[in-house]
């Protein structure tokens, strides 16, 4: 009996100490796909930003690209105003008419 319990009592020590290999190589390995992981992750984060940047300087450019069109077709259209009020007001007073005459129409079929 005491065979027995001598070989469960050596087979079971022999089992916690594999149990133990095992829990830290596996914890290793983890720990390793970890820091890849956080490599492959800190690359990406990197390049994201960067593309980020790009974008927002893209962006920053386009929108000043858009100010400075808005701004010469401002200036433009002021410098017609006032070298041509009366054909101005024509033109304004002409849509207004066909406006007024489209919602008539409109309002007077139901």
């Amino acid at each position: 009996m005491n065979d027995i319990r001598a070989d469960l009592a050596v087979h079971r020590d022999a089992l916690i100490r594999d149990t133990n290999v095992l829990l830290s190589d596996v914890q290793a390995l983890l720990k390793d796909v970890a820091d890849e992981a956080g490599t492959e992750a800190s690359q990406a984060r990197t390049e994201l930003a960067s593309r980020l940047r790009a974008l927002q300087a893209r962006l920053d450019a386009l929108r000043e690209a858009g100010r400075d069109r808005v701004g010469q077709f401002a200036e433009t259209a002021d410098l017609y105003v006032h070298e041509h009020p009366w054909q101005c007001i024509g033109t304004v007073a002409a849509i207004g008419a066909a406006t007024g005459a489209i919602v008539a129409l409109a309002v007077g079929r139901r």
